[in-house]
């Protein structure tokens, strides 16, 4: 089979691999999709320093069953999947444990159907405990941005606030949840948030950049005791915070990121019945598709912002 195998810095190399081998309890897919996630990204364009090289990516990956371990059961061949693997998913196979495996309906595109960053966006919103009624921001209109305020306004949210500064993105911002938007660059966010909000800030901010600027931006929008909450992946340099500001505010800081392989599956099942029953879109979202052979032009676009992207995928 092929596979893309990231040799250094920027440079992807498509090799010639066997498929997997499986145990009793694995299940081999033909991977058909597979996203480009931030974290893989800068091991790619060498912002995660002292990585070691050779890297196997991907980890965002649906496909269709091709063969089953024989302690496997509920799952058969040309059943289509979603699932956690252990293997690079930039490549024509991958396998994995049928307890990391959920099923998606035939008529879900496959690259729509990316259970893993959808289970983390469903976590994410699920740990921020958003209540009926309550003022949520959401700062960063990226492809997880947008899935968080689509979950967001299931919870019941008074009003949904989104923070970009692209303003494409905050059109389908509107157009996915967000009852209010606004660009950071064309007005003062920190000070709208207050006016809509009369003057409290709001319930819950969700930062979901990864950057410094909006991390201390959210600081500034959550009221007194509210939740802030880091969705954002955070690499390269360590964040500064103003810990007086979240100690005078009291605030509950929640990390969104969940590690516990249980609760990753519960998400990803949740996500996967939302997305079959219509209450999320990802169809708007995915918005370049590249062929395994152009993997690097991929990390490239991605890299370089390139108008109109929001999420990359592979199809090996």
């Amino acid at each position: 089979m092929r596979i893309a195998v990231l040799k250094g810095v920027k440079n992807f190399v498509i090799e010639e691999a066997s498929i997997p081998s499986l145990e009793v309890d694995e299940v081999l897919m033909r991977v058909k999709a597979c996203g480009i996630c931030t974290s893989e990204l800068y091991l790619w364009n060498g912002k995660i320093k002292d990585a070691a090289f050779p890297l196997y990516l991907g980890h965002e990956p649906s496909g269709v069953v091709e063969d089953a371990g024989r302690k496997v059961n509920g799952l058969n061949i040309g059943d289509h999947v979603t699932f956690l693997s252990e293997t690079g998913c930039f490549a024509e196979y991958a396998k994995a444990k049928k307890g990391n495996i959920v099923k998606i309906a035939d008529n879900i595109p496959f690259e729509e159907a990316l259970g893993e960053p959808v289970a983390c966006a469903v976590n994410g919103i699920r740990r921020s405990n958003i209540q009926f009624g309550d003022n949520v921001v959401v700062i960063g209109c990226g492809f997880m941005g947008l899935l968080l305020i689509q979950l967001a306004s299931l919870r019941g949210p008074s009003r949904i606030l989104a923070v970009d500064i692209n303003d494409e993105r905050l059109k389908l911002a509107a157009d996915l949840g967000a009852d209010l938007t606004v660009n950071p660059r064309e007005i003062d966010a920190i000070k709208y948030v207050k006016s809509v909000t009369n003057r409290r800030g709001a319930d819950v901010v969700i930062e979901a950049t990864g950057e410094q600027a909006p991390l201390s931006m959210a600081t500034e929008m959550v009221r007194i005791r509210g939740r802030l909450v880091i969705f954002g992946y955070h690499v390269g340099e360590p964040r500064l915070i103003n810990m007086q500001m979240w100690n005078w505010k009291g605030l509950d800081v929640i990390n969104a990121h969940e590690r516990e392989p249980e609760v990753y599956m519960e998400g990803m099942q949740i996500g996967m019945m939302l997305l079959s029953k219509g209450k999320i879109k990802l169809k708007n979202l995915i918005t370049h598709k590249y062929p395994l052979e152009e993997i690097n032009n991929a990390f490239n676009d991605v890299n370089m912002k390139i108008g109109g992207l929001i999420k990359a995928v592979v199809a090996p």
